[in-house]
């Protein structure tokens, strides 16, 4: 017998449709868009969300979060990290490993993918960072996304030297999955000063292995222009991407005076500029939070990081709003390109068939960033008292309305544990 389901119409919004925005309504029916039409051929619907003045935009996707939990949970859980993500417009985020304990085999990743499984309101997948590279097909097969490496702080009993990374890449490449990579190289600080070279000579050092073992590779926050020309010179040669944060698309040390600190940290005027540029010209590939949530106290003592799944997205539609960014490059790096490399699929379009994730993002109303109000229990960051242009007025996450005008609707679990290459059927 056929299970009847509710519809959920969204009416008199502008929708993106992958190029542009139209005047056109959606209904949902399940966890489905099932009609993308003139409002009216849409269904018969028990419930109507009115987006005038709202852009109804896909579910953005993170590919770099810290959701901490485990013995971490002071600093952030699952809850409140998922919450985060929904009131920021994020449907998808991708966790890093290194929680305590890190996520370095099977039996960690299977414990935290069961943890998460009764807690998240958004869409969660799993990296892990092995210490033994005999682990990696089996954590293929467990469902692991991605693999990730920390040259500057390798976990205890993880050997990184130049031999072993490559036996890894090529485990990797045989497994069909992908490396990411935090690239600073140690040797290089300078009394704890994460200068330039430490970024460019750790990514020089990288890219020569993966021309070596023809491994899939991913560079996170990128920070320099050096280190992003190194990248993009070696595009069409090598299997690479890379993302940078909104803190360092944005800002940098010329404006910021106070302790920020960040790993890699805030750099100069040129630097930043020069990033802000990748992103606009397409040869950064994707914007990811590099959410690092610690408590107040934490931050005072210069803790490494800022939460970022509450003001990323805004600070885009901001941009946007400004004219110095197109909602093309918008939707190809929080939507297109992580969808593309990190092999998710039905998500991402709002096309009849594929998987309800969307968001509102209200085009009239400014909003004052204030860390007070996060539903992260990181209550900080450096763009306190920002006036954006950009606020999340509605999240639907798997065809139900999980956040709306600042409150959190549904109950945790709402969200799925992303197996590898997921199929959102």
């Amino acid at each position: 017998m056929r299970v009847i389901k509710l519809v959920l119409n969204i009416i008199n919004g502008r929708v993106w449709t992958g190029n542009q925005l139209e005047e056109i309504g959606i209904s949902i029916e399940g966890n489905k868009i099932i009609k993308v039409s003139n409002e009216m051929n849409l269904l018969k619907a028990e419930n109507t969300i009115d987006a005038e003045d709202n852009i109804v935009f896909p579910g953005c996707i993170d590919v770099h979060s810290h959701l901490r939990d485990s013995n971490l949970s002071y600093k952030e859980d699952f809850i409140s990290g998922t919450s985060a993500a929904l009131a920021g417009g994020f449907t998808t985020i991708l966790d890093m490993p290194n929680t305590k304990p890190p996520i370095t085999n099977v039996k960690e990743l299977i414990k935290r993918q069961k943890e998460a499984s009764e807690k998240i309101f958004c869409n969660v997948g799993f990296y892990c960072s092995p210490i033994n590279n005999n682990d990696i097909e089996p954590l293929v097969k467990s469902n692991a996304i991605g693999f990730k490496i920390y040259l500057h702080k390798p976990f205890e009993n993880q050997e990184l030297s130049r031999d072993n990374i490559e036996t890894m890449m090529r485990n990797i490449k045989k497994n069909n999955s992908i490396l990411l990579i935090h690239a600073e190289s140690p040797d290089l600080f300078k009394n704890n000063n994460h200068v330039v070279e430490s970024e460019t000579v750790a990514i020089e050092q990288m890219i020569k292995l993966a021309k070596k073992t023809k491994c899939k590779i991913h560079i996170v926050h990128v920070s320099t222009n050096k280190g992003l020309k190194i990248i993009t010179d070696n595009k069409h040669k090598i299997d690479i991407s890379c993302e940078t944060t909104p803190h360092h698309m944005i800002l940098n040390t010329e404006e910021i005076i106070e302790d920020q600190h960040c790993e890699p940290p805030l750099r100069d005027r040129n630097n930043q500029q020069a990033i802000f540029e990748g992103i606009k010209n397409g040869n950064i590939d994707m914007i990811a939070t590099d959410h690092a949530p610690h408590t107040v106290e934490e931050k005072e003592q210069s803790y490494p990081g800022f939460p970022g799944l509450e003001i990323t997205v805004p600070l885009m539609f901001d941009l946007f709003y400004q004219e110095k960014i197109t909602l093309q490059r918008i939707f190809e790096v929080l939507v297109k390109n992580p969808v593309e490399r990190f092999k998710l699929k039905n998500i991402g379009q709002i096309k009849e068939g594929y998987n309800a994730d969307l968001i509102l993002i209200n085009e009239k109303n400014y909003k004052i960033i204030e860390p007070k109000n996060f539903l992260s229990k990181a209550k900080f960051t450096p763009f306190k008292g920002k006036k954006v242009n950009g606020e999340i007025t509605a999240t639907i996450i798997n065809g139900k309305i999980g956040f709306r005008n600042g409150k959190i609707l549904s109950k945790p679990g709402i969200g799925r544990v992303l197996k590898r290459t997921t199929d959102f059927n």
